[in-house]
């Protein structure tokens, strides 16, 4: 297992803080991923409580609770974790799901419980990759499935022109124990491309986490990479990625000042006062800092407000942004931002968008414009597998197109020409009929000069 480690920062109520846990979380395996019915399901989970934890050996008071089901029961099994050691500041308690208690095709609801007996309060845990916190009424989820039949070689493929210094390049994740330096990858070419093979033995699980490692320094700057083994052959060769996946063409070749025209109207007819307008975001020269008003917009009449911002050359071009009305981030929920691909072939780009309509916006003013008279919804919303997107317009549709979008603002999927339909099915995979992860999409409708934009959640 590769241990994370949670920071944390203490801004006083020290006192308070140190009466309870303060945090537990990084439970591993992760939510939604996939064991066989051959093999114990080790579960990991970490507490950290200040001035306790940080201690030799196990917290005082401070213990911790696994519970698990089969999704179509009703109670809950509780067992104890013991604890296993110290994670920095944290204590990781360990404990098994045996094998004998599923079987293929099973899915299993599960949840971590920490108990601080000083004060007798509760704490419940997030996994690695922050999915939770979990509990009896939002419990994590480990699927069931059948080993692979056959032996199974894997080459695994890194390409390692994006980063300043290359050292031993090796590959680590579930399947050896998050070991770097285990796995050892080769460039005998010379071409920046590192590879190597990895047998799976017939009866393995067919679904491991894995990230590449530069010497003993692992990809941070992504979630862990997915291996699903293909036992219908021998042999199975992976795509060639980026470390971190830095790909270059995820970066501005150039210079590019950015236009923001921003619609406050709607929110302003609803009573909003806006008395300063700043934008923030993910690409340098933007941050997160709402409070300071850093990049602030001037309202250029009719309830527009502008500002021209440069990005470098070199930024990456996958923004998100958010308006702050007077200091706040009062546009939508925490983690809900606007996103646009920063466009390198010319030095100049527009962007409009509407205050408080979140999610991809593109570089024409269509984006402003949510007719009354389109519909657009979709049907169920969160879905597994698949979702049912319902239009209408009174305009033709047959120069009608609905996009799929990712959180970045890339493209996944496009059903162009809809000739007169009113739905379409999208079954989540993307344009390379490839299944998607989880998580937030949109999708937006293209009518004429008109076009909406709606959310959707993809639960596996």
């Amino acid at each position: 297992m590769k241990r994370l480690l949670a920071l944390f920062l203490i801004v006083g109520f020290v006192s308070l803080l140190s009466a309870e846990i303060g945090w537990s979380g990084n439970i591993y395996p992760n939510s939604e991923s996939f064991h066989i019915s051959n093999e114990n399901i080790t579960v990991y989970y970490q507490i950290w409580k200040d001035g306790v934890t940080n201690l030799p050996g196990q917290g005082e008071n401070i213990s911790a609770k696994l519970f698990y089901k089969l999704s179509d029961e009703d109670q809950f099994v509780e067992i104890d974790m013991p604890y296993l050691g110290e994670v920095g500041n944290n204590d990781e308690y360990s404990v098994d799901i045996s094998e004998i208690y599923f079987e293929e095709d099973d899915i299993i609801n599960f949840y971590c419980e920490g108990f601080d007996a000083s004060d007798s309060t509760y704490s419940y845990g997030t996994d690695q990759n922050n999915n939770g916190p979990f509990d009896a009424d939002n419990p994590g989820i480990y699927y069931i499935g059948s080993p692979t039949a056959q032996d199974v070689t894997v080459t695994f493929q890194v390409n390692m022109s994006m980063v300043t210094q290359v050292t031993q390049v090796s590959v680590a994740g579930t399947f050896n124990d998050w070991t770097a330096g285990s796995d050892i990858l080769q460039d005998p070419d010379m071409d920046n491309i590192y590879t190597g093979e990895i047998l799976f033995p017939a009866g393995s699980n067919p679904n491991h986490e894995y990230k590449f490692v530069n010497g003993d320094q692992f990809e941070d700057q992504i979630d862990n990479r997915i291996l699903e083994i293909d036992d219908s052959s021998s042999t199975q060769v992976l795509d060639v990625v980026y470390f971190n996946n830095l790909n270059p063409d995820d970066f501005l070749s150039q210079d590019v000042m950015v236009t923001f025209n921003v619609d406050v109207s709607d929110s302003a007819s609803a009573g909003a006062v806006f008395d300063s307008l700043g934008i923030n975001g993910n690409v340098v020269p933007l941050d997160w800092d709402f409070a300071l008003l850093n990049n602030p917009l001037i309202n250029s009449g009719n309830d527009i407000w502008t500002i021209d911002i440069t990005f470098p050359e070199g930024s990456w071009i996958y923004l998100e942004f958010k308006f702050a009305r007077n200091g706040n981030d009062w546009e939508a929920d925490f983690g809900e931002n606007h996103t646009v691909t920063l466009d390198d072939s010319s030095p100049t780009m527009e962007v409009n968008c509407t205050y408080g309509e979140m999610g991809p916006v593109t570089d024409t003013e269509e984006n402003t414009i949510s007719p009354v008279n389109v519909r657009l919804n979709n049907f169920p919303n969160p879905f597994n597998p698949s979702t049912t997107i319902n239009f209408s317009t009174t305009e033709s549709t047959e120069d009608t197109e609905l996009v799929i979008y990712n959180l970045k603002g890339q493209k996944i999927r496009q059903f162009p020409n809809l000739n007169n339909r009113s739905s379409i099915i999208w079954d989540g995979k993307d344009k390379n009929n490839k299944p998607v992860s989880s998580g937030v999409y949109f999708y937006q409708l293209k009518t004429g000069e008109q076009q909406i934009t709606k959310k959707m959640m993809l639960l596996k």
